[in-house]
């Protein structure tokens, strides 16, 4: 009878592969769309404002790189210090990228909405890219999809 098969063996993973995995998928969109980013601002504005716009996507990536490479390192940690270790996480990433862009909007040659711009684009370029990475790595629990059949209840 097929409902009373026992799923087969799945081999197991490497440990920080999902983690590689994520960042493997979303650096490489992330500084695709920082040097998009530049490209376009070259075209829209001026060469400094292509350059903001560089510099507002590296800092988008790096900060959320951190943020990724932070958390997965949170949550390997104990259970009772998860909450709070990622709260503190992204309490440090708020505050760095405040720092960070309050010290380059000081800075006279910086174009500040290309660099916010670059910035954000980079951004949801680099989370689209993680949750994809993070899709692709997860194993399901009770077997492949393949193992049920249409109208079968597990």
């Amino acid at each position: 009878m097929p409902g009373s098969r026992s799923p087969q063996p799945r081999p197991r993973r490497a440990l920080g592969s999902v983690r590689r995995r994520m960042v493997t998928f979303s650096l490489l969109p992330g500084l695709a769309v920082t040097l998009l980013a530049g490209v376009i601002a070259w075209a829209v504005w001026d060469e400094w404002a292509a350059i903001s716009a560089l510099i507002g996507g590296g800092i988008g990536v790096s900060i959320f790189l951190a943020g990724l490479v932070g958390i997965t390192g949170v949550v390997a940690g104990p259970a009772y210090a998860t909450m709070a270790g990622a709260f503190a996480l992204l309490g440090l990433q708020v505050l760095v990228g405040f720092a960070v862009l309050f010290l380059l909007s000081r800075v006279g040659w910086i174009d500040m909405l290309p660099l916010g711009l670059g910035f954000l684009a980079a951004g949801m370029a680099f989370q689209i890219g993680t949750v994809v990475g993070y899709t692709g790595s997860r194993q399901l629990v009770f077997g492949g999809e393949s193992d049920s059949t249409a109208g079968e209840v597990r």
